[in-house]
């Protein structure tokens, strides 16, 4: 994969993951994060749990894995297909999300608050 077929994947994780970090944030207010708090931890979130999926063999398919790639790069059709982009674009989006909740929870427990 050259490198810009490796950056646009780990751009849509990053952007997705921080969306749905921010989505989370919004209404959940009991997270009480700060917005660059709120952007780091979807960010890191995203490219996790993207990188977790991707060593699933179920769901590597939707976030690209390397056989397939060097697979369609041999053939000339390029290893970013539409599948791909949607399959990171989801993973990054939930993995914003799980991280928020985490965090949340765990500041939640550490304050007493349910």
């Amino acid at each position: 994969m050259s490198g810009l077929e490796t950056a646009v994947p780990l751009l849509i994780e990053a952007l997705c993951g921080a969306g749905g970090a921010f989505a989370t944030a919004w209404f959940w207010r009991m997270a009480a994060l700060g917005w660059k708090s709120v952007a780091a931890a979807g960010v890191v979130g995203g490219l996790a749990l993207t990188q977790l999926a991707g060593q699933i063999p179920a769901l590597a398919n939707f976030v690209g894995n390397v056989e397939s790639a060097v697979d369609a790069t041999a053939r000339g059709v390029g290893s970013l297909t539409p599948g791909v982009l949607v399959g990171v674009g989801i993973a990054g989006l939930l993995g914003g999300i799980l991280s928020v909740c985490i965090i949340g929870l765990i500041r939640s427990v550490g304050s007493g608050r349910r």
